[in-house]
C-alpha cells in the first residue's frame, strides 16, 4: 500500500511540475514574440468590429460566473493581400472578471477607426495592434503550478521521513 501512495505523490508532483513548466515555457515564448513584434513592419489598418466577449461558467450551486475579454477585429493590406486579425497583442487572449476593463479596451477601437497594425514581415497574416505587450497569465499559472508541485513534494518527503522514523 505504501508503494501506491509514493507513486501517487511522485505522479502528482510530476504532473503539476510539467504543467507549470509548460505554462512558463508558453509565457516566455509569448514574451519573445512580443519583443519581436516591436520590430515588425507597421501598416495602416481599420477596425471592422469591436465588442466585449462574455463567457459564462456555472458551478454546482447553480451560480454563474462571467468573464470578459475585448474582441477587436481589424483588417489591413500587405502587398495587395487583405488580411484580418483579432490579436491585440502577442500571446493568449485573457478573460478577466472586470467588464469595465474589457469595455475600456474596446472603446479605443471603435468600428471604422484607423489603426496602425504591426505585422510579421515573414508572415504578414500574423499581426498585433499593441507591439511589445503580452499576457502574464502563463507566468502566474506556471508559478502557481510549480508552487503546488513543491508543496506536494514537501508533503511526500515529510510522509517518507515520518514513516522512516516510525520504523
Amino acid at each position: 500500500m505504501e508503494t501506491i501512495g509514493y507513486i501517487c505523490f511522485v505522479g502528482l508532483t510530476l504532473i503539476f511540475a510539467a504543467l507549470g513548466g509548460f505554462a512558463l515555457w508558453t509565457y516566455f515564448k509569448d514574451r519573445q514574440k512580443a519583443e519581436a513584434s516591436k520590430q515588425w513592419m507597421a501598416v495602416n489598418g481599420k477596425v471592422v468590429e469591436s465588442r466585449v466577449e462574455v463567457r459564462e461558467s456555472h458551478d454546482e450551486d447553480q451560480g454563474t460566473t462571467r468573464s470578459y475579454a475585448p474582441h477587436v477585429e481589424y483588417e489591413y493590406e500587405v502587398n495587395g493581400t487583405v488580411y484580418r486579425s483579432t490579436k491585440l497583442h502577442a500571446g493568449t487572449r485573457v478573460f478577466v472578471s472586470s467588464r469595465g476593463r474589457a469595455e475600456a479596451e474596446v472603446a479605443r477601437y471603435a468600428p471604422g477607426t484607423p489603426v496602425t497594425v504591426y505585422c510579421d514581415p515573414a508572415n504578414p497574416a500574423e499581426a498585433v495592434l499593441q507591439p511589445g505587450k503580452s499576457s502574464k497569465a502563463g507566468l502566474v499559472i506556471g508559478i502557481v503550478f510549480l508552487v503546488i508541485s513543491g508543496m506536494i513534494l514537501c508533503l511526500f518527503l515529510v510522509t517518507v521521513l515520518i514513516g522512516a522514523a516510525a520504523r
